[in-house]
């Protein structure tokens, strides 16, 4: 290889470590950034619900393991949020256990529980596991308002006595303190959702992964190779599970307990438009699809005036609280409008789409010069 060769290829490493790693670096500015900028005057001006909003970008995450890498639809992925949160609040308040046994408990619950719903209803075709989920959720809905052995609260939830020793409340705002270290809770949130993201790329770049994304796109196809179609659908559906009760097992402490909410359809519905509205095609997807969806839903609910140009020089002013609090009709337009130019591309994969256009026209000017 000669010298010129040697340095071409040096001055395009950091490019390639750069595209090789650009999930865990995108991940990481993720939780670094969401709370500065929703903190910002002209959006929300409080990063409070910055928790929130990290744990449903994971669990969205998570749900599109099933959704966009296997291609499966479940009206039923609630169940296991729900379950995360759940069991960790039960074991928390009603047996006085460590939050990392209840934890492990619900992970290990949300696997067996997904595991077996798998073995029954992957196999019955698309239409017919979605349905099925929605069975299932309804099953684990009604369990949890049935209140069997006065553990779960019924229509109440549980709240009291649901959160760990270390987790302390100041004027409203929790604090972690371990090991005589005091820190914000957001950054442990921010670490835990970081870690997830993690995993869930470590899944969907192995082989399990990709072989994933083969049964999506044609499973006759992936079956006539030898690959067992069944028995991966089977797994996918077990670890997007986990995954979201992963994601419940943080939503528990965020809360300070469990409500009967999480368990609904209407969860279960929020998850799959964050995850269509996002983009299915794309790991940051539902991440950016729950953000846009929790953020639509604080700042316009608050958004009382516009002024025009600006507040210092109010030139026109448009009273809009009574419009906006119809921020769901705004965002179920948006979702049409994404689904209606590109299904699978979603608000990720045309703003992506758009950068790459406009990279690659000023990259070509660029080149002439």
């Amino acid at each position: 290889m000669s010298h010129e060769s040697d340095e071409g290829f040096a001055s395009n490493l950091p490019l390639t470590a750069l595209r090789r790693y650009q999930v865990p670096i995108g991940a990481l500015l993720l939780v670094v950034l969401v709370r500065p900028i929703i903190s910002l005057d002209a959006l929300l001006g409080y990063g409070a619900v910055a928790n929130t909003i990290l744990i449903w970008m994971l669990f969205a995450a998570s749900f599109n393991l099933l959704l966009g890498y296997t291609g499966l639809l479940s009206f039923g992925h609630a169940m296991f949020l729900g379950i995360g949160a759940y069991v960790t609040a039960i074991g928390l308040s009603r047996f006085d256990s460590s939050f990392v046994f209840s934890a492990t408990v619900a992970l290990l619950l949300a696997g067996v529980v997904a595991y077996l719903i798998g073995r029954i209803t992957v196999q019955k075709g698309e239409i017919y596991f979605a349905m099925l989920t929605l069975a299932f959720g309804t099953t684990a809905h009604f369990i949890a308002n049935f209140n069997p052995a006065d553990l779960t609260g019924g229509t109440t939830g549980i709240a009291g006595g649901a959160v760990p020793a270390w987790i302390e409340t100041e004027r409203g705002l929790k604090y972690v303190s371990l090991g005589g270290f005091e820190f914000d809770w957001y950054y442990f949130v921010a670490v835990a959702v970081f870690l997830g993201l993690l995993i869930l790329w470590q899944i969907v770049r192995s082989p399990f992964g990709r072989t994933l994304i083969a049964i999506r796109e044609n499973g006759e196809l992936a079956r006539a190779m030898g690959i067992n179609t069944y028995r991966y659908k089977v797994w996918s559906f077990t670890l997007s599970a986990i995954i979201a009760a992963y994601a419940g097992t943080i939503l528990e402490i965020n809360e300070q307990g469990a409500t009967l909410s999480l368990l609904t359809v209407v969860t279960s519905g929020d998850v799959i438009l964050m995850t269509v509205l996002g983009g299915a095609n794309y790991f940051f997807g539902p991440p950016a699809g729950a953000f846009i969806w929790l953020f639509a839903e604080d700042y316009l609910t608050d958004f009382e005036m516009l002024v025009l140009p600006a507040s210092e020089l109010p030139i026109v002013s448009l009273e809009l609280a009574g419009v906006l609090a119809y921020w769901q009709f705004f965002l179920g337009l948006l979702f049409v409008i994404a689904v209606l130019i590109a299904p699978r591309e979603g608000v990720w994969g045309l703003a992506r789409g758009g950068l790459e256009r406009v990279y690659e026209r000023f990259g070509s000017e660029g080149d002439d010069v």
